[in-house]
Protein backbone atom coordinates (compact mmCIF):
# COMPACT_ATOMS: atom_id res chain seq x y z
CA UNK A 1 0.00 0.00 0.00
CA UNK A 2 1.55 3.75 -1.04
CA UNK A 3 2.20 5.76 1.96
CA UNK A 4 -0.51 8.10 0.80
CA UNK A 5 -3.49 6.03 0.56
CA UNK A 6 -2.25 4.13 4.13
CA UNK A 7 -2.57 7.81 6.16
CA UNK A 8 -5.65 8.19 4.10
CA UNK A 9 -7.07 4.81 5.23
CA UNK A 10 -5.71 5.47 8.56
CA UNK A 11 -7.39 8.85 8.96
CA UNK A 12 -10.66 7.91 8.27
CA UNK A 13 -11.23 4.75 10.19
CA UNK A 14 -11.52 6.39 13.28
CA UNK A 15 -12.51 10.15 11.27
CA UNK A 16 -16.41 9.88 12.87
CA UNK A 17 -15.64 9.24 16.11
CA UNK A 18 -16.36 11.43 19.13
CA UNK A 19 -14.94 14.86 19.06
CA UNK A 20 -11.36 15.43 19.26
CA UNK A 21 -11.22 18.99 19.82
CA UNK A 22 -13.86 22.07 20.69
CA UNK A 23 -13.51 23.53 17.54
CA UNK A 24 -13.19 20.38 15.09
CA UNK A 25 -16.40 18.87 17.59
CA UNK A 26 -19.00 21.71 15.89
CA UNK A 27 -18.07 19.66 12.80
CA UNK A 28 -17.49 16.02 13.70
CA UNK A 29 -19.02 15.99 17.51
CA UNK A 30 -22.55 14.51 16.22
CA UNK A 31 -20.93 12.33 13.24
CA UNK A 32 -21.18 8.37 13.75
CA UNK A 33 -21.21 7.21 10.16
CA UNK A 34 -20.53 8.75 6.90
CA UNK A 35 -20.05 8.01 3.28
CA UNK A 36 -19.04 9.88 0.66
CA UNK A 37 -17.69 10.10 -2.93
CA UNK A 38 -14.26 11.60 -3.36
CA UNK A 39 -11.73 12.88 -6.17
CA UNK A 40 -8.24 12.14 -4.83
CA UNK A 41 -4.93 14.16 -6.17
CA UNK A 42 -1.37 12.83 -5.27
CA UNK A 43 0.78 15.90 -6.65
CA UNK A 44 4.59 15.24 -8.56
CA UNK A 45 6.77 17.50 -7.51
CA UNK A 46 8.35 16.79 -10.62
CA UNK A 47 6.33 17.00 -13.41
CA UNK A 48 3.71 19.38 -11.33
CA UNK A 49 1.14 17.24 -12.55
CA UNK A 50 -0.94 14.96 -9.98
CA UNK A 51 -2.27 11.47 -10.19
CA UNK A 52 -5.78 11.54 -10.25
CA UNK A 53 -8.13 8.81 -8.99
CA UNK A 54 -11.61 8.79 -7.95
CA UNK A 55 -13.43 6.21 -5.44
CA UNK A 56 -15.93 6.19 -2.61
CA UNK A 57 -15.59 5.55 1.18
CA UNK A 58 -18.04 4.79 3.91
CA UNK A 59 -16.90 4.89 7.65
CA UNK A 60 -18.90 3.39 11.31
CA UNK A 61 -17.18 4.50 14.48
CA UNK A 62 -15.19 3.36 15.54
CA UNK A 63 -12.63 1.20 13.30
CA UNK A 64 -14.65 0.35 10.67
CA UNK A 65 -14.50 1.47 7.06
CA UNK A 66 -14.49 0.43 3.68
CA UNK A 67 -12.63 2.76 0.74
CA UNK A 68 -13.18 2.05 -2.96
CA UNK A 69 -11.03 3.26 -5.57
CA UNK A 70 -12.94 2.86 -8.68
CA UNK A 71 -10.81 4.50 -11.72
CA UNK A 72 -8.64 4.40 -12.75
CA UNK A 73 -8.32 1.11 -11.40
CA UNK A 74 -10.12 -1.03 -9.08
CA UNK A 75 -8.61 -1.27 -5.42
CA UNK A 76 -10.52 -2.31 -2.67
CA UNK A 77 -9.80 -1.42 1.62
CA UNK A 78 -11.88 -2.76 3.95
CA UNK A 79 -11.48 -2.46 7.84
CA UNK A 80 -13.69 -4.77 10.31
CA UNK A 81 -12.19 -3.43 13.05
CA UNK A 82 -9.77 -6.48 13.21
CA UNK A 83 -8.17 -6.25 10.08
CA UNK A 84 -7.80 -4.48 7.24
CA UNK A 85 -7.96 -6.00 3.89
CA UNK A 86 -6.17 -4.42 0.97
CA UNK A 87 -7.68 -6.22 -2.70
CA UNK A 88 -6.27 -5.06 -5.85
CA UNK A 89 -7.91 -6.49 -8.82
CA UNK A 90 -5.23 -5.48 -11.20
CA UNK A 91 -2.25 -7.86 -9.47
CA UNK A 92 -5.49 -10.42 -8.52
CA UNK A 93 -4.54 -10.47 -4.74
CA UNK A 94 -5.49 -9.88 -1.41
CA UNK A 95 -3.59 -8.40 1.36
CA UNK A 96 -4.80 -9.20 5.22
CA UNK A 97 -3.05 -7.32 7.75
CA UNK A 98 -3.76 -6.85 11.24
CA UNK A 99 -5.62 -3.40 12.03
CA UNK A 100 -4.74 -2.59 15.22
CA UNK A 101 -0.76 -2.91 14.86
CA UNK A 102 -1.18 -1.27 11.04
CA UNK A 103 -2.72 1.59 12.14
CA UNK A 104 -0.77 2.29 15.72
CA UNK A 105 1.11 4.97 14.51
CA UNK A 106 -1.69 6.62 12.07
CA UNK A 107 -2.99 10.37 13.66
CA UNK A 108 -6.48 8.39 13.34
CA UNK A 109 -6.02 6.63 16.39
CA UNK A 110 -5.02 10.40 18.12
CA UNK A 111 -8.13 11.47 16.70
CA UNK A 112 -10.00 9.08 18.51
CA UNK A 113 -8.70 10.12 21.88
CA UNK A 114 -9.70 13.58 22.93
CA UNK A 115 -7.38 13.30 26.07
CA UNK A 116 -4.41 12.59 23.57
CA UNK A 117 -4.64 15.33 21.52
CA UNK A 118 -2.49 17.79 23.00
CA UNK A 119 -0.30 15.30 23.92
CA UNK A 120 0.32 14.28 19.97
CA UNK A 121 -0.60 17.33 18.19
CA UNK A 122 -0.66 20.90 17.71
CA UNK A 123 -4.42 22.00 16.42
CA UNK A 124 -4.85 25.17 15.29
CA UNK A 125 -7.92 26.80 13.30
CA UNK A 126 -6.62 28.71 11.01
CA UNK A 127 -10.23 30.49 9.78
CA UNK A 128 -11.85 30.96 6.34
CA UNK A 129 -10.33 31.14 2.90
CA UNK A 130 -12.38 30.88 -0.16
CA UNK A 131 -15.41 30.15 2.39
CA UNK A 132 -13.41 26.96 3.59
CA UNK A 133 -13.00 26.42 7.44
CA UNK A 134 -9.38 25.10 7.72
CA UNK A 135 -7.60 23.30 10.59
CA UNK A 136 -4.09 21.98 10.95
CA UNK A 137 -3.07 19.23 12.79
CA UNK A 138 0.67 18.94 13.16
CA UNK A 139 2.39 16.41 14.79
CA UNK A 140 4.83 16.40 18.11
CA UNK A 141 6.78 13.66 17.33
CA UNK A 142 8.90 13.08 14.13
CA UNK A 143 8.47 9.09 13.42
CA UNK A 144 4.90 9.66 12.32
CA UNK A 145 5.48 9.77 8.44
CA UNK A 146 3.54 12.71 7.72
CA UNK A 147 4.54 16.09 8.51
CA UNK A 148 1.05 18.15 8.80
CA UNK A 149 -2.57 17.22 8.00
CA UNK A 150 -5.27 19.72 7.47
CA UNK A 151 -8.64 19.79 7.13
CA UNK A 152 -11.30 21.65 5.46
CA UNK A 153 -15.19 22.32 5.75
CA UNK A 154 -17.97 24.03 3.82
CA UNK A 155 -20.92 24.81 5.94
CA UNK A 156 -21.21 21.78 8.12
CA UNK A 157 -19.38 19.38 6.17
CA UNK A 158 -15.84 17.73 5.67
CA UNK A 159 -14.96 19.46 1.96
CA UNK A 160 -11.00 18.54 1.69
CA UNK A 161 -8.48 16.90 3.15
CA UNK A 162 -4.84 17.67 2.83
CA UNK A 163 -2.19 15.40 3.65
CA UNK A 164 1.45 16.40 3.51
CA UNK A 165 3.99 13.32 4.05
CA UNK A 166 8.13 13.81 5.36
CA UNK A 167 8.55 13.86 2.06
CA UNK A 168 7.07 16.73 0.76
CA UNK A 169 4.27 14.88 -0.90
CA UNK A 170 1.52 16.47 -0.99
CA UNK A 171 -2.18 14.33 -1.41
CA UNK A 172 -5.72 16.22 -1.38
CA UNK A 173 -9.30 14.48 -1.32
CA UNK A 174 -12.35 16.59 -2.25
CA UNK A 175 -15.17 15.20 -0.87
CA UNK A 176 -18.95 15.20 -2.86
CA UNK A 177 -22.35 13.89 -1.72
CA UNK A 178 -21.60 13.45 2.04
CA UNK A 179 -23.69 11.96 4.40
CA UNK A 180 -23.44 12.11 8.49
CA UNK A 181 -25.54 9.28 10.06
CA UNK A 182 -27.24 7.35 7.39
CA UNK A 183 -27.69 4.00 8.45
CA UNK A 184 -24.80 1.71 6.47
CA UNK A 185 -25.38 -1.85 6.22
CA UNK A 186 -23.36 -4.17 7.94
CA UNK A 187 -21.78 -6.08 5.32
CA UNK A 188 -20.48 -3.14 4.15
CA UNK A 189 -17.46 -3.61 6.58
CA UNK A 190 -16.36 -7.58 5.78
CA UNK A 191 -14.81 -8.78 2.63
CA UNK A 192 -14.81 -12.14 1.02
CA UNK A 193 -11.57 -12.60 -1.38
CA UNK A 194 -12.98 -12.65 -4.95
CA UNK A 195 -12.56 -16.49 -6.19
CA UNK A 196 -9.21 -17.51 -7.77
CA UNK A 197 -7.03 -14.06 -6.63
CA UNK A 198 -3.71 -14.69 -4.27
CA UNK A 199 -4.29 -14.48 0.07
CA UNK A 200 -1.58 -12.97 1.62
CA UNK A 201 -2.05 -13.70 5.04
CA UNK A 202 -4.09 -15.40 7.64
CA UNK A 203 -8.14 -14.22 8.04
CA UNK A 204 -8.47 -15.96 11.49
CA UNK A 205 -5.97 -13.82 13.28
Amino acid sequence: MSRSRLLLVSLMVLLCNTAVAKSLKDYLGHVKSMSAKFEQFVFNESTGEPDKTFGHIYVSSPDKFRLVYDKPYEQVYVADGKRLWSYDADLEQVTIKKQQNLLANSPAIVLSDPANLDKAYEVKAQGLSHNIDWFYLKPRTTDSGFDHVRLGFAGNNLYVMELYDSFGQKTELLFSQLQYNAKIPASTFTFTPPEGVDVIGDPEK
